[in-house]
């Protein structure tokens, strides 16, 4: 648990805007680096956070869930709202998480660009 522990600390240090993008799930709720750090910390889920790390980016079935946490994430934050691209189209948070929501195709675009996003998430975390 403690090289865990140091990864994750050593990660969100060179690598904060990460810091908050759900890269697995524990409990059946997205977590984030942030979450599981303090997971570790408190000893909670220690297991299931260990497999979720292991993981990274690697279980398609959870995808979905997670990109639409990161999504709902980006919505939340205050301030304006950065604009999304789609093969050269725009679109709002909330139009992104609706072709998400309804799996199209545009929904896939925004899926495969987020496996991208854990992709090197995990690469960088090694």
């Amino acid at each position: 648990m403690a090289f865990q522990i140091g990864k994750l600390n050593r990660f969100m240090a060179t690598q904060p805007a990460f810091a908050d993008v759900p890269f697995g799930t524990v409990r059946g709720q997205p977590i984030t680096p942030r979450q599981a750090l303090a997971m570790l910390q408190r000893g909670e889920a220690v297991e299931e956070v260990s497999r979720a790390m292991a993981a990274a980016g690697l279980d398609p079935p959870q995808d979905w869930d997670l990109v639409e946490a990161y999504y709902r994430k980006l919505a939340a934050l205050p301030g304006p709202k950065p604009k999304i691209y789609v093969i050269g189209q725009e679109m709002t948070i909330e139009e992104a998480l609706l072709h998400i929501q309804r799996r199209d195709a545009k929904g896939q675009d925004l899926l495969k660009s987020y496996r991208g996003l854990l992709g090197e998430m995990a690469r960088r975390m090694k």
